[in-house]
């Protein structure tokens, strides 16, 4: 079969790079931060996987995402229609479909716990009290359900196909221009709250004291690496499709590190809010998906002012949410865009309607389908997660940096990422053909070992 014409270029455009920055910070900043990077720090020995995490963001994280951004204003597409272009012709170009199917696997089970944050905003907000000792059972009971969890589910995919129906720079940027800022109040204001508890001490010591025995086990740079992947969005797709919104002339290097500090910052942040809490009660930071929606609204329950600390919480979760969701679904609608000629309002509103479907095992895997275990008794939302981060999205970042490394023209690479000193470039291309290669085929086969 013959293939289609080649996609036409972009003509989408920042329309500044503060603009820029809150979309790639919004798509960055999100539940990774907050929900997920909590319980694997808590999993993965506190400070131990805080130290590996930072090694991998600076080794793997920050060059990757460089690597991408410049992809994406060279080729002037989107991600799969990028990755085409540079390697037309070649068998390379297959590889274009990982970032249209990362993305979209994750934002499926994302938008489902996405859909519990937003029934617990409405629950903290509207909703009669929770007594103390019965959140497990009132997050059990509702995660169990059939109906109500899907609803949720869908009423955050319909706000986030909403949000970006309209041009990208009136979607997403306007977006993370007002949620952005109300993100980093409310994650200040909690934190000033965290400070007051007994516990912060405990919760410092905890996220800056590693426990170098932590260090001997695989599964914590495993868990690192995922983590700088599903936090940063990087092999989603996501910063390629940005990055073809750039202009020209840019120096990537200072975005791609702005966001990786800010991305940190906010998971720090939150680590200081969840954490000081759990230790003030003398719970178990170990709490694994069920930290944020079982340990802390018990803590919510006992302190003088909880339920105004509640709202807070689940609308900052709301917020980071909704921004990573609207960052994620674009890369499929711009890839309908370019692909099929269709409108933005359509390709959104398909793709709303496909992600819900995918997602709908998600959300029945704790009630209707919770018989659907492997071994280790993981259901089908950990399944789908560990699916995505132990594999799928470190693959994707594997081949991308062969790709961009290797199959791209060294000193057109280079030049593309607008880096000066030239010596500076050359050093980035050197960590994405050889170093990020190399940790990412040994991290892989980790990943592989523990699914």
């Amino acid at each position: 079969m013959a293939e289609r014409p080649a996609a036409p270029e972009s003509d989408t455009r920042w329309r500044s790079g503060g603009g820029f920055m809150l979309a790639a910070l919004g798509s960055a900043v999100g539940l990774g931060n907050v929900w997920r990077f909590s319980y694997v720090v808590g999993e993965n020995g506190g400070g131990a996987f805080l130290l590996v995490y930072l090694l991998a963001l600076l080794l793997v994280g920050v060059p990757l995402l460089v690597a991408e951004f410049a992809l994406g204003r060279a080729m002037r597409r989107e991600s799969v229609a990028a990755i085409r272009r540079l390697a037309a012709g070649s068998p390379w170009r297959h590889i274009a479909w990982l970032s249209l199917v990362a993305p979209s696997l994750v934002l499926a089970y994302y938008s489902v716990v996405a859909g519990w944050v937003l029934r617990y905003l409405m629950d903290f907000s509207f909703g009669p009290p929770t007594a103390a000792g019965d959140h497990a059972a009132a997050f059990s009971a509702h995660v169990a359900g059939t109906l109500e969890p899907l609803a949720w589910q869908a009423v955050m995919l319909g706000a986030t196909a909403a949000a970006i129906a309209n041009e990208v720079t009136r979607g997403i940027e306007r977006l993370n221009r007002v949620l952005m800022p109300l993100l980093a109040l409310l994650l200040l204001a909690m934190l000033l709250q965290a400070a007051t508890l007994d516990g912060f001490s405990r919760g410092l010591a905890f996220l800056f004291r590693p426990d170098w025995a932590a260090l001997a086990q695989p599964r914590v740079y495993v868990a690192a690496l995922g983590q700088v992947f599903f936090s940063l969005g990087l092999a989603m797709g996501v910063m390629v499709t940005f990055g073809s919104y750039l202009p020209r002339g840019t120096a990537l290097h200072r975005p791609a590190l702005a966001i990786a500090f800010g991305d940190t910052l906010a998971a720090l942040a939150a680590g200081l809010v969840i954490f000081p809490a759990v230790f003030t009660l003398g719970l178990d930071p170990a709490q694994g998906p069920g930290l944020a929606f079982v340990v802390l609204p018990e803590v919510f329950a006992r302190i003088p002012g909880g339920r105004l600390v509640g709202v807070a919480f689940f609308l900052l979760l709301t917020v980071a949410a909704l921004t990573s969701m609207a960052s994620l679904l674009e890369v499929p609608v711009a890839y309908t865009i370019q692909r099929f000629r269709v409108s933005r309002a359509t390709a959104s509103w398909a793709w709303m309607l496909a992600l819900f479907l995918l997602g709908v095992p998600a959300s029945l895997g704790y009630g209707a389908w919770s018989r659907v275990r492997d071994a280790a008794g993981r259901g089908i939302l950990e399944l789908m997660d560990a699916a995505a981060v132990d594999l799928l999205l470190p693959l994707n970042g594997l081949l991308l940096s062969l790709l961009i490394g290797w199959a791209w023209n060294g000193r057109r690479a280079a030049a593309a990422t607008g880096i000066r000193p030239r010596w500076l470039a050359w050093l980035w291309l050197g960590v994405v053909r050889f170093l990020l290669p190399t940790l990412l085929l040994v991290v892989l086969g980790a990943g592989i070992a523990r699914l």
